[in-house]
C-alpha cells in the first residue's frame, strides 16, 4: 500500500485569539496603522514654538491683515469706475459744444525749455475766441526765456511772458510761478498747464460748455503721460495716471474731497482771488488748493474724455521720475501739516487723511512685505508661516490683471492697440515701481526735515464762504 502525504493524520485544532483592542473591520483593506493622539499633536508645527515665535507669528498675521486692507481698498477705488458707470458719464466732455461764454487765461509755469514751445503753440491755437496765455519764466534762465519770447513772436496778442519774483534766493517752484502769474490775471477762468503738456485743440471750448451747463467753480480734466514712450517705466506710470483720473479721483470726490492737479485745471478767477490763490511756499499747488476749495464748498467737476485727454511729458530719467514722485509726497506732507483738511466733514476728513498719508502707507507696505517674505524664506520658517507671508501676493496678482486691462483701454483711447511689450512692462515694472515710490518717500521726508518752512497766515476772508454757496463737505463745528 502506497503512502499519500495528503491523507496524513490531521494536526491539532487551532483556537483563534481575539486582539486586546477591538479593530473596526475595513472591507477590502488590510487595516491602517493606528497613530496615538500624542504623536499626532507633536507633529504639528506650532507645538514646540516658544513665546517669541508665537509673538512673531501674531505680529506677522496683523501686518498681513493690514496689508490686505490697504490693497483691497485700493482695488475698490480703482473699480469705482465700473461700479458707478452711469454717474461717471453725466459730466464728461463728450456733450455738445455750447456758444463761448467765458474768457480763459492759461498759466504755464516754465522751469525749463523742454516741451515748452509745443505747449505754448497748442494753447495759442485753441479753438476758442478768448484765450490768453501767460508763460511764467525765471529771468535768470535765458534758454527758457528765449523759447517763451519766440512763442510771443509767433502768436502776438495771445502769448505773454511774466517773470517770476525773487523767493529770497530760493529757486522758483510751480506754486510760486502760478502765484506770480495770477497777479497778472484780472477776470475770467484760469487754466493751469505744465511745460510739455499737449492739450487738445477743442479742450477750452469743451470746458467752457461744462462751466455753462454745470455752473461749476472748477473743472479738473484728465491728463496722463505718454503710454508709447520708450522708457521702461512709462507704461506703468501711464496706467497709474489712467486709474487716477478715470476712477480714483472720482471716488475721492464722491466722499467729499477733491485733490486737484497742477495740470489741465480750470478755476474761476473769483475763487482764486477770494482764497488767496496758490500757496507760493508749497511744492504741490493743486493739492493744497483742492483742500481749501473743498473746505470752502466750491463746486468742482471732474470731467474726462478719451479724445481730449491732455498728454504730459514723461520724466527724462530715473532721477526725474523720483523727483516727480517726491514732489507729490512732499505736497502731501505739507498739506497734512497745515491742517486745513481737519475742517471737512468726518467722512471727507477720513478720505483726505487717507490720501495724504497714502505714500507713507505704500512705503510701509513695501517694506513689510519685503521683510516678511525674505525673513520667512531665509530662516527656514514652517510652511504655514510662509503661506501666511504670501497672502498679500493674491491682491497684487488681481491688481496686475486689472492693470493689463487698463493698458488695453488706455491704448484704445489713443486709437491703437496695446503692444505685448507695454502689457509686459506694466506687470514687470510694478515691482521696481514700488521701490521707486519708497525712494521718493525717503527723499521727500528728508527734504521736508531739512527745509525750514515759514509760517503761512491765511487771508482773513478764507474763513468766509462766498455768497450763495452751500458748503460741500464742510464741518462748521470743526471750523469754530
Amino acid at each position: 500500500m502506497t503512502f499519500d502525504p495528503l491523507l496524513a493524520a490531521p494536526g491539532p485544532v487551532l483556537t483563534p485569539t481575539l486582539p486586546a483592542t477591538p479593530v473596526t473591520p475595513v472591507p477590502n483593506r488590510g487595516g491602517l496603522p493606528v497613530v496615538p493622539v500624542e504623536q499626532a499633536s507633536a507633529a504639528l508645527p506650532w507645538v514646540d514654538w516658544s513665546s517669541v515665535q508665537w509673538a512673531g507669528f501674531v505680529l506677522l498675521a496683523v501686518l498681513v491683515a493690514l496689508t490686505l486692507v490697504v490693497s483691497i481698498r485700493r482695488l475698490a477705488r480703482r473699480l469705482y469706475l465700473v461700479r458707478e458707470q452711469e454717474e461717471l458719464g453725466r459730466r464728461d466732455l463728450d456733450g455738445p459744444v455750447l456758444p463761448s461764454a467765458h474768457a480763459f487765461t492759461a498759466l504755464v509755469p516754465a522751469s525749463g525749455p523742454a516741451g515748452l514751445a509745443v505747449t505754448l503753440d497748442l494753447l495759442a491755437r485753441q479753438q476758442h475766441p478768448d484765450v490768453h496765455v501767460l508763460v511764467v519764466v525765471d529771468p535768470e534762465d535765458p534758454l527758457t526765456l528765449d523759447v517763451a519770447t519766440s512763442a510771443v513772436r509767433r502768436h502776438p496778442g495771445r502769448v505773454q511772458v511774466v517773470e517770476t519774483r525773487s523767493l529770497g534766493g530760493r529757486p522758483a517752484t510751480a506754486a510760486s510761478s502760478l502765484a506770480d502769474g495770477l497777479a497778472e490775471v484780472r477776470d475770467g477762468v484760469v487754466g493751469v498747464f505744465s511745460a510739455g503738456d499737449r492739450p487738445h485743440p477743442r479742450l477750452f471750448a469743451l470746458v467752457d460748455s461744462v462751466l455753462t451747463r454745470t455752473d461749476a467753480d472748477a473743472v479738473q480734466h484728465a491728463s496722463r503721460p505718454a503710454l508709447e514712450s520708450t522708457r521702461w517705466w512709462a507704461p506703468r506710470s501711464a496706467v497709474d495716471r489712467w486709474w487716477w483720473s478715470r476712477s480714483v479721483v472720482r471716488s475721492h470726490g464722491r466722499a467729499g474731497f477733491v485733490p486737484l492737479s497742477d495740470s489741465t485745471l480750470f478755476v474761476r478767477h473769483a475763487w482764486l482771488a477770494w482764497s488767496g490763490g496758490w500757496d507760493a511756499t508749497g511744492v504741490e499747488a493743486g493739492l493744497d488748493l483742492g483742500v481749501r476749495m473743498t473746505v470752502a464748498g466750491a463746486r468742482v467737476v471732474i470731467a474726462t474724455s478719451a479724445e481730449t485727454t491732455t498728454v504730459e511729458r514723461s520724466p527724462g530719467g530715473l532721477r526725474d521720475l523720483v523727483h516727480v514722485r517726491a514732489t507729490w509726497v512732499r505736497g502731501c506732507l505739507q498739506v497734512l501739516g497745515k491742517g486745513d483738511w481737519r475742517r471737512l466733514r468726518p467722512k471727507a476728513r477720513r478720505r483726505a487723511f487717507g490720501v495724504l498719508v497714502e505714500p507713507l502707507v505704500d512705503a510701509a507696505v513695501t517694506v513689510v512685505t519685503t521683510v516678511a517674505l525674505l525673513s520667512t524664506v531665509l530662516v527656514g520658517a514652517p510652511a504655514l508661516v510662509i503661506a501666511l507671508a504670501l497672502v498679500p501676493v493674491l491682491p497684487w496678482v488681481l491688481a496686475q490683471l486689472l492693470d493689463v486691462g487698463a493698458t488695453t483701454e488706455a491704448a484704445a483711447e489713443q486709437g491703437r492697440r496695446a503692444t505685448g511689450r507695454e502689457r509686459l512692462l506694466v506687470v514687470v515694472g510694478s515691482v521696481p515701481d514700488r521701490l521707486i515710490g519708497l525712494a521718493a518717500v525717503v527723499a521727500a521726508v528728508g527734504a521736508e526735515l531739512a527745509t525750514a518752512r515759514p509760517v503761512v497766515v491765511d487771508p482773513p476772508s478764507s474763513s468766509i464762504l462766498l455768497p450763495g454757496r452751500h458748503p460741500v463737505g464742510f464741518d462748521e463745528s470743526a471750523a469754530r
